[in-house]
């Protein structure tokens, strides 16, 4: 294990992330904890809660310097991605060897969905950075060669990191806690005891800040109980019976397989070698360590809520290492040990070329379409009518809300909520925004909402993204239907 060369894909990963950043906020979270730079209050959704406080203070010194909350979070995005491949390596080399370090952490640089989201701002890169540095320092105490009293000093250090990682992201307190117990069974009880007072410190130290930063712990409890409330009832197995189990299976898988691709195979080849089962029952402890860490929070996506690409990046660490030693079985199994080179690269240079070749969710292409549109799509609308424009957006509604400031009147809707219609008339538009005409420009704004019915143009930006618009009567309403159809109906 070279910390030069993890040194050194630090820094190649870094360069790979900083030219695809963006300029715009990404997605409605992103808007959310732009707000919390400015104020921070989970209970009015600054940012959701539970608020991730200290994600949320890096925010706050980045931003007094570049003075722009994108480019505070993009930056936060950018630097953790950068140290999960670097980390990645670490945790590859100790559990292994260091050919499987490097593989997992060229597998971790061209993961498709990893390296997007490396330029955007969101918080998903350091939910994959701090899973990866607690489960290499939990390994670290696992470490036979260091004395015994040493093993116990790391257990608590490595406590104290599980601990403040759950003030970054909060959904660590349950996606690590299974590999902490695995950890903890190996030390002395009362060293055990001792570590999980480190964590529970750290953790109440989180909640207790968070509190006095929201107008007290009880408000802030109030937002988490609440915000735990709405995932129950929306996504979860308890508030919705067996079919939330089908929807967060597929949207699980659908995640996966594009943060994947064609890490798929090699995952597979892993879990069904018999060459690979062999390497892997030399060492029991390593192999539950490394299954624990990567499977911990499948239970959690699959009953309860997985809803964003990001998501699955706690896993994503742990299946590059496995996708590595999945290679290193095939390339053993087929005598071919000279073709190993080839495969790791065939791989690295397929994925890499679906994010920067391809036009697929999530590729480079797509998110600059997502963040030249939002100016593009402005830029159209500057000499839009406020008196005679009703722009809709249902999953952009937040993003909407803050770049359009209030210029154009905007429906904004939950497209989970049930099917509704109303009017176009001036009697039902808001007080406060001007309304005159017989007809009104209806504005789609959102790539994914279909436009039904006749009667509609669609505008294509220059950079893929598009408006469909119609000019409708007064008397006419706007039914949407499903949540994503929005037709003019008379």
């Amino acid at each position: 294990m070279s910390w030069r060369l993890a040194s050194a894909l630090f820094g190649l990963a870094l360069m790979t992330r900083i030219p695809f950043g963006t300029t715009n906020l990404y997605a409605p979270d992103s808007v959310l904890f732009a707000r919390a730079i400015d104020s921070f209050d989970p209970f009015e959704q600054r940012p959701q809660p539970p608020g991730y406080l200290w994600y949320v203070l890096v925010l706050r010194a980045i931003d007094l310097v570049t003075g722009d909350p994108n480019r505070a979070m993009t930056i936060v995005s950018a630097v953790a991605g950068a140290a999960t491949v670097a980390l990645v390596y670490l945790v590859g080399a100790r559990l292994y060897e260091e050919r499987t370090g490097r593989v997992a952490a060229i597998f971790t640089l061209t993961a498709v969905t990893f390296w997007a989201y490396g330029g955007v701002a969101y918080g998903y890169t350091l939910l994959a950075a701090l899973t990866t540095f607690c489960a290499l320092l939990f390994w670290r105490s696992h470490d036979r060669a260091a004395a015994p009293g040493t093993r116990g000093v790391r257990l608590v250090v490595a406590s104290a990191a599980y601990g403040a990682a759950i003030g970054f992201r909060s959904d660590l307190a349950i996606f690590l806690a299974p590999l902490w117990l695995l950890t903890a069974v190996r030390a002395t009880v009362m060293t055990a005891i001792l570590a999980a007072a480190t964590a529970a410190a750290a953790v109440l130290t989180w909640v207790g800040a968070s509190g006095l930063a929201d107008g007290g712990v009880a408000r802030f409890l109030a937002a988490v109980s609440a915000q735990s409330s709405f995932v129950n009832e929306r996504y979860s197995v308890f508030g919705n019976g067996p079919i939330a189990i089908y929807r967060n299976l597929y949207e699980l898988a659908r995640f996966l397989g594009r943060g994947l691709y064609f890490l798929l195979p090699l995952v597979a080849i892993a879990g069904l070698s018999s060459e690979a089962r062999r390497a892997e029952l030399r060492d029991r402890w390593r192999t539950a360590f490394l299954l624990v860490w990567t499977f911990a929070p499948l239970p959690f996506y699959v009953f309860i809520h997985v809803g964003e690409y990001g998501y699955v990046f706690s896993m994503l660490p742990g299946l590059a290492i496995i996708a590595a030693r999945g290679a290193v079985a095939f390339a053993k199994g087929i005598r071919r040990p000279r073709l190993f080179p080839w495969i790791v690269g065939a791989v690295a240079l397929a994925n890499a070329a679906i994010f920067l070749l391809s036009d697929t969710p999530i590729s480079a292409r797509d998110i600059a379409r997502q963040d030249h549109g939002i100016d593009e799509k402005l830029a159209y609308l500057s000499t839009f009518r406020p008196q005679a424009t009703q722009v809709v957006s249902g999953f952009d509604s937040v993003l909407v809300q803050n770049y359009l400031g209030g210029r154009l009147p905007a429906l904004e809707y939950d497209p989970a909520n049930a099917d509704f219609t109303i009017p176009l008339s001036c009697d039902h538009a808001p007080p406060h925004m001007p309304c005159a005409g017989t007809t009104v420009d209806v504005v789609l704004w959102d790539d994914l909402l279909r436009a039904e019915g006749g009667g509609w143009q669609e505008v294509r930006m220059a950079h893929g993204g598009r408006l469909r618009i119609q000019n409708a009567a007064r008397t006419a309403s706007l039914r949407v239907s499903q949540g994503l159809g929005v037709e003019i109906v008379h």
